[in-house]
């Protein structure tokens, strides 16, 4: 395993987690611009997925507790305003956000985050971050919630977790590392379940985040990422038989 800086290289592809905690420092300004607009319209596009398929849902959006931390680069702050105003865009009142939750980091985490050991082709550093119980702690404080919409991936030993072993709540993620869910079959099987409703996935092949949006903003979407849901999922793995 290799520290966090070691992997922003991979983590920063996902533009999700930590990945945004120092993302694009002293980078042009217009790559930066550019990578925040492609994560509000990713969130957009599945906000507007679920909406369609869950109208009336009561939602919890999970993000980037460094967010709430002063002193982060500014692209931390942009991502995270992103997130939510795509999100709201998409749902269009058709969906209710209970709230945006923060899950604690451990101890490590908190004190120097670069000090915690992570894998080195780890997409969601947060996945290995947050506090024991963490999950626990803010799903229990909201039984009320049929969706959560995570930006951070899923936490470590997610198979041992009684919550999501659970039918509800249903989860829609953002560029996940689906990894941590176990093998290929174990992954599609958590979409056919229902478990997972839709997952944001970056699309193999697409363009660099240099290159200049396309004017058509679905057409942009369908460029750079997949939707991946349970009525989809086979046909994506035949399309792209290694996606996870």
């Amino acid at each position: 395993m290799r520290p966090l800086t070691a992997i922003l290289g991979t983590t920063v592809l996902a533009l999700g987690g930590l990945g945004a905690l120092l993302l694009f420092r002293g980078e042009d300004w217009q790559v930066r611009s550019q990578a925040v607009g492609r994560r509000e319209l990713a969130l957009r596009v599945l906000g507007e997925h679920l909406a369609t398929e869950f109208p009336g849902t009561r939602a919890l959006v999970v993000s980037n507790p460094f967010s709430q931390q002063d002193g982060q680069g500014r692209s931390v702050y942009a991502f995270e305003a992103a997130a939510v105003r795509g999100l709201e865009r998409g749902w269009g009142g058709r969906i209710r956000l209970v709230e945006v939750v923060f899950p604690a980091l451990s101890a490590a985490a908190a004190a120097n985050p670069e000090s915690v050991p992570i894998p080195p082709d780890a997409t969601t550093p947060l996945s290995f971050l947050t506090a024991e119980g963490a999950w626990e702690a803010m799903l229990g404080r909201h039984t009320e919630v049929d969706l959560v919409v995570s930006l951070i991936g899923l936490p470590v030993g997610m198979q041992q977790r009684e919550w999501w072993r659970r039918a509800e709540p249903r989860f829609a993620l953002l560029l996940p590392d689906l990894r941590l869910l176990g093998e290929g079959r174990e992954i599609e099987a958590a979409f056919i379940s229902g478990k997972i409703v839709a997952a944001v996935l970056r699309r193999p092949g697409a363009p660099p985040e240099s290159v200049a949006a396309l004017e058509d903003a679905h057409a942009e979407f369908g460029a750079r990422f997949l939707l991946v849901t349970p009525a989809n999922v086979g046909a994506v793995l035949e399309q792209f038989p290694n996606l996870f």
